[in-house]
């Protein structure tokens, strides 16, 4: 019972997501359908406990109407980059994320599996989460990114937008 459960966990796990398991330095903006716009980073952070790849992603949320700004930021670790699926890489991770509405002045945490499938120019990522945010609730994202060096064009939905287009700048 116990590995159905673990294995059910990283299924939803892939199928749901946002940022790349990877860590990678980025730097966007984008609009999100019902939110507003949003600029977003990621970095590799340079510790690395054990040798395991860690990193941060974040989004600042502005809304059209400028009345309220949300953060959210996923601090990730890369638990398993070299796997092969179809010969396409895999990699398999844990995140942690975090964000604040000032709306309300609401928190949320989460924690659960982060997954990305690297396609030909490209990669389909997921994220889902169990924690609180206002009560116990779900949080997730699925994503993915075409990438044009040194650029990279994104497209995701999560709990927080119900679609986002992003042009994010790589180096």
């Amino acid at each position: 019972m116990k590995r159905l459960v673990a294995l059910l966990t990283l299924v939803v796990g892939f199928a749901f997501a946002q940022a790349p398991a990877y860590t990678e330095n980025t730097v966007g903006v984008g609009f999100g359908v019902g939110r507003g716009l949003m600029a977003q980073g990621s970095l590799g952070l340079p510790f690395s406990p054990l040798g395991i790849d860690t990193g941060l992603d974040v989004e600042v949320i502005v809304p059209t109407s400028f009345d309220n700004v949300e953060v959210w930021a996923l601090f990730k670790a890369n638990l398993l980059p070299a796997l092969t699926v179809a010969d396409l890489s895999l990699s398999a991770g844990l995140g942690v994320d975090l964000s604040f509405n000032t709306a309300g002045s609401l928190f949320g945490f989460h924690l659960g599996p982060v997954a990305s499938l690297e396609i030909p120019g490209g990669a389909i990522s997921g994220y889902v989460g169990l924690g609180l945010e206002g009560g116990f609730n779900v949080a997730y994202g699925l994503g993915g990114r075409l990438y044009l060096d040194p650029v990279a064009l994104e497209v995701g939905i999560s709990d927080r937008y119900p679609f986002k287009v992003a042009l994010l700048y790589l180096w």
